[in-house]
């Protein structure tokens, strides 16, 4: 399969720590790489010499650069419990729920960009309140307190 067939872009890490990418012919930085990832532009990254996928390695430096920015993502407290979970038993479960839960806040926020898009007519506050209730339906199927009650009674 040629790269123009590929289903994704390839940019390719050079042993001077360069990145090549391979549709616009030109080198790139990993700001630009945050921006295919916003952008959601499907890509990997190989290492020149050897072909290994790299992509995951080249993200954790993206999100390494962001939390040492002034506002990051990630409080000390929430950065070990994360460690805490490497190596134990429930590490796939929290990697779901973890997953799970940024696809929910993904979700979430294009419905809100739509919601607001289409706003014409309608009542600020009766969106935002109707959004605020399925959030909570959402999240409350998620983490298995649908249809109960504040005191974990079934309710139907």
């Amino acid at each position: 399969m040629s790269e123009e067939e590929q289903p994704f872009r390839i940019i390719k890490k050079y042993p001077n720590r360069r990145l090549y990418d391979t549709e616009s012919s030109r080198y790139i930085t990993l700001a630009e790489v945050r921006e295919l990832v916003i952008n959601e532009v499907p890509f990997i990254v190989v290492e020149k010499k050897t072909d290994e996928d790299i992509t995951r390695s080249i993200l954790l430096q993206i999100i390494l650069e962001q939390e040492s920015e002034s506002n990051p993502l990630f409080s000390n407290d929430n950065l070990q419990r994360f460690i805490r979970y490497y190596g134990t038993a429930p590490q796939q479960g929290f990697s779901e729920f973890i997953g799970q839960s940024l696809q929910f806040f993904h979700d979430k926020q294009l419905e809100f960009g739509k919601a607001f898009e289409g706003f014409t007519g309608q009542n600020p506050m009766s969106v935002w309140a109707d959004m605020t209730k399925k959030n909570m339906d959402s999240w409350g199927q998620m983490m298995g307190f649908a249809n109960k009650d504040n005191k974990g009674n079934k309710t139907d």
